[in-house]
């Protein structure tokens, strides 16, 4: 038998981490002499130790751990306890990396206001009534690439033909992570059946504010910026009425991911009071 600074050696961990293993009995030495407290281990102990390494590198809590090498602990168990491991990274991931597109989307925005730049141009227009399909959810802007697909089978099982231009109408904060309220529409020449996830409206005229710029629809876009200045700036104000939308018109070839956009902000102003 080892000595638990012997053992420690051999392990490559710490003596002060085994003796905390010891007090979680989640690895307890094969001998602990009774006179002088000493601990000491065998070299089997190497594979246990190494299992608990295993399921730590993996995320897994201490407590996690030791219920996951207990002898009663069905392979069933085991496989359910890492799903759900794997579902909690999956969810992390997507959470960080909304975080790092917002961190970026605010660097790119400080840029701009230190150049005292805009890059885009503001169209005012009027948006004619328009027939569409639209699906509702809330949920994280990373997930609306699923929404489109979504969309486009419902589209593809009524007999509309694809590819459809998207549409994104923000009920809610585009910012608020996993839990903004969008609405997902698509242009139609008829009226569809509706069904609980999927409904034909005809949305009405407005006046907006527009950008025709690049952006991806699961990351966030500096433009709402620039276009809320603009309208600052020219005398009109944002409609509480009516949603601001992003029509994405089409993929740039060399990313799918990225499209042709037209960024809409509902307006009142001289003209068109109502």
């Amino acid at each position: 038998m080892f000595k638990i600074s012997e053992f420690s050696k051999l392990s490559q961990v710490p003596a002060k981490t085994l003796r905390f293993y010891d007090q979680l009995e989640l690895l307890k030495p094969a001998y602990t002499d009774q006179q002088s407290g000493y601990r000491y281990y065998t070299s089997e102990q190497l594979l246990h130790l190494h299992r608990i390494l295993a399921f730590k590198d993996l995320g897994f809590t201490l407590e996690q751990i030791k219920q996951l090498l207990k002898d009663n602990v069905s392979i069933a168990e085991i496989r359910g306890m890492l799903r759900l491991k794997q579902a909690e990274m999956h969810s992390m991931i997507q959470s960080e990396t909304e975080r790092l597109r917002r961190i970026e989307f605010r660097l790119e925005q400080i840029e701009r206001q230190s150049d005292g730049l805009s890059r885009y141009e503001v169209v005012v227009k009027k948006v004619e009534p328009l027939m569409v399909a639209t699906l509702k959810a809330t949920t994280s802007r990373a997930s609306i690439p699923g929404l489109f697909e979504e969309i486009d089978e419902y589209l593809t099982w009524n007999g509309i033909s694809l590819p459809v231009t998207h549409m994104v109408m923000w009920h809610g904060c585009p910012e608020c992570e996993s839990s903004i309220d969008v609405e997902i529409a698509c242009p139609i020449p008829r009226k569809l059946q509706d069904t609980a996830r999927f409904q034909t409206k005809l949305l009405p005229e407005m006046t907006v504010a527009s950008v025709t710029h690049m952006s991806r629809p699961d990351a966030d876009t500096p433009v709402s910026i620039d276009l809320g200045a603009w309208i600052e700036e020219n005398g009109y104000r944002i409609s509480p009425e009516m949603p601001s939308r992003e029509v994405y018109i089409s993929p740039q070839e060399s990313n799918k991911l990225r499209y042709v956009t037209e960024s809409q902000m509902p307006i009142l102003g001289a003209g068109f009071m109502q």
